[in-house]
C-alpha cells in the first residue's frame, strides 16, 4: 500500500524560502478542525483540542491502514487566529494582539477520509479514553483557502513580528491586501525544539486591490 504524503505532494505548500514571500494557492481540502477562544500559552481549551484533533486524526489513520483503505503520514498542526471582538490581527498590526484569541486548530487530511471514518474513530478513543472533552466538537469539512501570501518565520512565537511585516510590505508594494485570518503551520514541537530554531509557516489570505 502506497504512504500518502501530503507535504511531499503539495511541497510549495509546506516549503516557503526564509526571508521571502512568495503567493500560493491553496484549494480545496479536507480538514479535522476544532475553534475556540483563549491565550494558546495558557488555556487548557486549546490543549485539549490539538489533543482530540491528533487523537481522531491517528485513530483514523490506524484504522484505515488495518483494513486496507489507505496508508498516510499525518500532517503538522495548524491554526488561524483572529481577535474575538472580530478584528483581524495582521491589519490590526502584531503589537496589539490581544491576550485573549480566537483560533481554529486543523489538520489537513487526505481525501480518502470521510465523515464516517471520523464517527468511528471517536467513537474509538472514546471507548479507550475516558475522558477527552474536545473530541464531540472535532469535525471534518473541506476548505477552500484559495491565493495566499506565505513565507517561513525562524525563531519563537513571540519573535514573528519582523516576518508579519515582512508580509505586509511585498503586499504593499505588489499590490494585495487581505481577506482572511492569519494562518500559521507547526513544523516544529516547542517541547523538543530550541525557540531560536523552530519553523513555523506564516500564511495569509490575499487578493488584489481594486483600482
Amino acid at each position: 500500500m502506497e504512504t500518502i504524503d501530503l507535504r511531499k505532494q503539495m511541497k510549495d505548500l509546506w516549503n516557503p524560502p526564509v526571508g521571502k514571500v512568495v503567493l500560493v494557492t491553496v484549494t480545496a481540502l479536507p480538514y479535522l478542525m476544532i475553534e475556540g477562544v483563549g491565550n494558546p500559552n495558557t488555556s487548557q481549551a486549546f490543549q485539549d483540542a490539538v489533543q482530540a484533533l491528533y487523537s481522531a486524526a491517528y485513530t483514523m489513520k490506524f484504522g484505515a491502514k488495518s483494513t486496507g483503505v489507505a496508508e498516510w503520514k499525518v500532517t503538522p498542526l495548524e491554526a488561524l487566529w483572529w481577535d474575538p471582538a472580530g478584528r483581524d490581527l495582521f491589519d490590526a498590526g502584531y503589537s496589539t494582539v490581544p491576550k485573549e484569541m480566537a483560533w481554529r486548530a486543523l489538520l489537513m487530511q487526505p481525501e480518502v477520509v470521510t465523515a464516517d471514518m471520523l464517527k468511528q474513530a471517536k467513537a474509538e478513543v472514546v471507548r479507550k479514553k475516558k475522558s477527552m472533552p474536545a473530541l464531540p466538537q472535532v469535525r471534518l469539512e473541506t476548505w477552500t483557502e484559495g491565493l495566499c501570501v506565505q513565507t517561513m518565520h525562524v525563531g519563537p512565537y513571540a519573535g514573528e513580528r519582523p516576518t508579519i511585516e515582512l508580509m505586509r510590505a511585498w503586499m504593499t508594494g505588489n499590490g494585495y491586501q487581505t481577506r482572511g485570518r492569519h494562518h500559521e503551520v507547526y513544523l516544529s514541537d516547542p517541547n523538543r525544539t530550541a525557540p531560536e530554531r523552530m519553523k513555523t509557516i506564516l500564511r495569509l489570505p490575499v487578493e488584489k486591490v481594486q483600482s
